[in-house]
């Protein structure tokens, strides 16, 4: 659960700090006040993307931070994997966003990324925003939904899904190319013929080049490479200087016995003496085996020329010229042995191809038990929401794939899938996208956050005008349907509707006013004269009558 949010300099909110509770806590005040805006807020708490434009106007950075409380098990694992402290079943994260995207993520006082904190927090909460709605509209999001309920175990099939799917693409890709290329080939074949050979008398190397470079400068500045071994071993012999170390280390040992940093003293001096004194041997073999062969050179420089010559010919560099031999000497042999290799080549993609689909069929194996699952509690829900005659399911229109050379892979699998409802008997199942109302559209997806919740063991499900569409006993059922939700997880829920605010537990009021000519947003939790006095004007809209308080007095009693 949420306990605690503290938000500056965001919009127009410059200093808030709200202390939340169990159970079921409303958020109401007038259109702009900023009621979205902590919702916002909060969604960056839970990995939301930060843009620069929130952080307040003529302000340096903008700092959202909260305290949370979990009990989800996999959160615990994802701390110590991440190495962040777990203190008391307690998430302390902040974040900081500047105008220069300076951002900064922190969760127990260890910075994290936004993947990271998105792992996390994917166990501690969901929010649901009025966007969210609009995706039951859009079937291309029906199977993020579907995924949602198992997200951990889904990613997993998914991420064997796609690798195998990019392993039977790159071996589709290259029987295409071995089916279209022959005829190509055979005409270059006398051209690839003789540049196969040509290269391979070359004797082509991958570091020869540089190592060869690297000998003709040593050789071309042989006598200032000369003098300057020689005046460096000079330089040591004259001076005495290593053994003078090694003469002082014996001098600290003497007196090592009487203070701790001597002995470290000696040992540094020790040390630096055996080091000096394998770089003076290594120095006296540099000098010693130091050559110069005119003959040499002139191999060495005749070779590089014969480099730089193919190089040019054949307009590639030396990494370049090694991998276009090896595909011409492949594409030789393909054309010798052309029948084998796509035979070869085929049974290749075959194979590919069922490792692929058996992976899809884990992750359509999966989907389907989590929709039969959402089919039946759906249904159960959505009586409780006053739709009790509706039937739903959740249908696959998958494509066949039998055929190795044409299969329909898609990105997250191989399912198509539509929600078909109907909500009066005798009716049939139509397209959820096509057939619901608003207020309807806002049941459904009340119930599958609920059901979200409940299969993710979340501790704070935040909602944000879900209740939009809806009014008197249809609204009463939602707000129940809330309460019911707040028994076991934590509930916001932003509202323009008297019953949600009047059944919530805990009811904050968010409003905006104007100092010193900049705009700014309080929020207050109100008692039982302020619910009253809301709840009243949600009623009545800005005048309050003695019958909308009457009203909201009765609704507060339920």
């Amino acid at each position: 659960m949420l306990s605690y949010i503290a938000v500056k300099n965001f919009a127009i909110i410059e200093n808030i700090e709200v202390h939340f509770k169990n159970g079921i806590t409303a958020l109401t005040g007038e259109t702009g006040a900023g009621k979205s805006l902590l919702i916002d807020a909060i969604g960056l708490l839970l990995g939301d993307r930060a843009t620069s434009n929130v952080v307040r106007t003529g302000e340096q950075k903008a700092i959202v931070e909260g305290i949370f409380h979990y009990t989800h098990p996999e959160i615990t694992k994802l701390l110590n994997e991440y190495d962040i402290a777990s203190l008391d079943n307690e998430l302390i994260i902040r974040r900081q966003i500047t105008p220069t995207n300076n951002n900064v993520i922190k969760c127990n006082g260890e910075t994290i990324t936004l993947s990271q904190l998105r792992s996390i927090t994917n166990y501690l909460a969901d929010i649901h925003t009025q966007h969210d709605t609009h995706r039951l509209i859009n079937t291309e999001t029906y199977l993020e939904i579907i995924d949602g309920f198992h997200y951990d175990e889904t990613q997993v099939l998914l991420e064997q899904y796609n690798s195998d799917l990019s392993i039977y693409k790159k071996e589709l890709k290259e029987l295409k190319r071995l089916q279209n290329s022959n005829n190509d080939l055979l005409e270059r074949l006398d051209l690839m013929r003789f540049q196969k050979e040509e290269l391979e008398e070359i004797n082509l190397d991958l570091n020869e080049e540089q190592d060869l470079t690297e000998k003709v400068e040593k050789m071309q500045n042989f006598d200032k490479i000369f003098e300057g071994l020689k005046e460096a071993k000079s330089i040591i012999d004259s001076s005495n200087a290593i053994d003078r170390l090694y003469d002082a280390s014996k001098e600290l040992e003497n007196i090592e016995s009487y203070n701790e940093s001597y002995s470290k003293l000696k040992s540094r001096f020790l040390n630096s003496y055996y080091e000096m004194n394998d770089a003076y041997e290594e120095l006296k073999n540099e000098a010693d085996s130091l050559d110069f062969n005119p003959h040499q050179l002139d191999k060495y420089q005749d070779r590089l020329n014969e480099l730089d010559n193919i190089k040019r010919k054949y307009r590639k560099e030396l990494p370049e010229l090694i991998d276009y031999l090896e595909t011409i000497t492949k594409d030789i042999d393909n054309i010798d042995h052309y029948d084998d290799v796509l035979i070869d080549q085929d049974n290749l993609v075959k194979e590919t191809f069922q490792t692929v689909k058996t992976s899809a069929l884990m992750v359509t194996k999966l989907r389907s038990k989590t929709s039969l699952y959402i089919e039946q509690e759906l249904i159960r829900l959505l009586g409780d929401l006053e739709l009790k005659k509706a039937q739903f399911r959740i249908a696959f229109n998958n494509q066949p794939f039998d055929n190795h050379l044409s299969a329909q892979f898609l990105p997250n699998g191989i399912d198509e899938i539509d929600f078909l409802i109907t909500t009066n008997p005798g009716e049939p199942l139509k397209s959820l996208s096509k057939s619901a109302s608003g207020g309807e559209m806002s049941r459904i997806m009340l119930a599958l956050k609920t059901l979200l919740a409940q299969s993710l063991k979340l501790s704070l499900v935040i909602f944000d005008e879900i209740d939009t569409g809806v009014s008197g006993y249809i609204a009463n059922q939602v707000a129940k349907k809330m309460i019911e939700i707040s028994k076991n997880t934590q509930v916001i829920c932003i509202t323009h509707i008297p019953q949600v605010a009047a059944l919530s537990e805990h009811h904050l009021f968010i409003s905006k006013f104007v100092e010193e000519g900049r705009t700014k947003a309080k929020i207050e939790e109100l008692d039982t004269n302020g619910r009253v006095k809301e709840i009243a004007t949600m009623i009545s809209g800005d005048k309050i009558t003695e019958s909308s308080i009457k009203s909201a007095i009765e609704l507060l009693k339920q």
